[in-house]
């Protein structure tokens, strides 16, 4: 059994002029110790996927199982407890932590709310986190506008950490830094799911971040997977247009352009294209991609995608 399981996940926003479908009928799963990548554009839908996930988004349908729970039905003191093994590390790390309170505040919070510890024991676990993801223990009575923003993601990623969860969502956590410091941020983040047997659902508009971190790839495209592969075939055998246009992307010098170049901008979740929804900047694209949605299909165990003309590999 998966540890996070999705099925048709729906999340819709009314808004004038008719729903805004940021989900639109997304399925996934998260195995226990694994990481999947989710990538896409800005505005593809990613953001709202992982927050409908940890039901910080309530879902307009579909199904979110966690250790074979359906989380998306349940009261406001069981989601509670669920929460307790699924936590978020954000994208902003200045604007996801309270100017207000210091870093041992703001670390002790979890523990309290889920009833964790006495004082005494409270502080014992805070001190460890905050040594384990590198930073010195006299950081706990400062502020976080007296850290930067490696340092502010550092303390992000002991909140999401401290109630010892299952799975982490990360959303965007290094898109905001210097690319010295997404590094560092990135080996924390193995080596804390190596010594703590984390499971990650890491979403990225990155597809260079992904490559270094995920064991399996999602990519998304306006609400839905339009591609699903282990890391090393969606890299060897990428099969979606979309896909190969994020990889062409990526500067790499030593790597030779796949696809010929997509145009335009993501059209909008409120005016999905008919049939294929990408195929409105598809230099492939038919009068069938115009008409037909492709359906979700397996082109070689474990690949599937969303598009007419890829085809199987043959074994």
């Amino acid at each position: 059994m998966a540890l996070l399981s999705v099925s048709d996940l729906s999340t819709h926003f009314h808004a004038q002029g008719g729903a805004l479908r940021a989900v639109d009928g997304v399925s996934l799963e998260v195995e226990r110790g694994e990481t999947v990548g989710l990538v896409g554009e800005s505005g593809c839908g990613k953001s709202t996927l992982g927050k409908t996930i940890m039901r910080l988004v309530d879902p307009t349908g579909g199904k979110i199982e966690f250790n074979g729970i359906d989380i998306t039905v349940l009261d406001a003191r069981r989601l509670k407890a669920a929460r307790r093994n699924i936590q978020m590390i954000f994208q902003d790390p200045f604007a996801s932590l309270n100017p207000r309170h210091t870093i041992g505040d703001i670390l002790t919070a979890p523990l309290k709310v889920h009833g964790i510890g006495n004082k005494a024991e409270r502080r014992k676990i805070v001190e460890d986190i905050i040594e384990r993801v590198g930073l010195p223990r006299d950081s706990l009575g400062r502020y976080p506008h007296e850290f930067s923003g490696g340092q502010r993601q550092r303390i992000g990623i002991a909140r999401a950490l401290i109630l010892n969860p299952e799975l982490v969502v990360c959303d965007e956590p290094v898109s905001a830094l210097d690319l010295s410091i997404q590094a560092q941020i990135l080996n924390l983040l193995v080596d804390m799911k190596r010594q703590l047997g984390l499971s990650y659902l890491f979403i990225s508009h990155d597809l260079s971040v992904v490559r270094y971190f995920a064991d399996r790839v999602l990519v998304m495209y306006l609400g839905r997977i339009v591609e699903s592969a282990d890391n090393a075939t969606l890299w060897t055998s990428p099969k979606h247009p979309y896909t190969l246009a994020l990889m062409d992307a990526v500067p790499d010098p030593a790597r030779r352009r796949q696809a010929a170049p997509i145009h335009g901008d993501l059209p909008s979740p409120q005016n999905i294209p008919s049939g294929c929804r990408f195929h409105t900047r598809c230099p492939l694209a038919t009068d069938l991609c115009r008409s037909q949605e492709p359906a979700f299909r397996a082109v070689a165990p474990g690949h599937h995608v969303a598009c007419h003309y890829a085809e199987p590999t043959l074994n």
